[in-house]
């Protein structure tokens, strides 16, 4: 399941308010100082949801994520499950 970890300031509660406003997100936290946004599939936010400025956008991202990414730019974040690799391949 693809999780973005977001430190809990007030300047990143505008992108946990609009992780809470997307069907099928979930949002824990905070718990020990962060947010656990997650889902099924794809996480994707784009940064005109959530009225970020663009410094404040990428310093969002600081305390990590777990899956695979997509696309990490200036208008949107976006990572999707991570491959699976296949062993008996090798």
């Amino acid at each position: 399941m693809p999780s973005l970890y977001v430190l809990d300031v007030p300047e990143f509660a505008p992108l946990v308010d609009a992780a809470r406003r997307k069907a099928g997100f979930e949002v824990v936290g905070p718990k020990v100082g962060y947010f656990r946004i997650a889902t099924e599939g794809q996480l994707r936010l784009q940064r005109a949801e959530t009225g970020l400025p663009e410094a404040l956008w990428f310093g969002a991202f600081t305390a990590g994520y777990d899956g695979e990414e997509l696309v990490i730019d200036a208008e949107q974040f976006w990572i999707g499950p991570k491959a699976q690799s296949d062993a008996s391949s090798a």
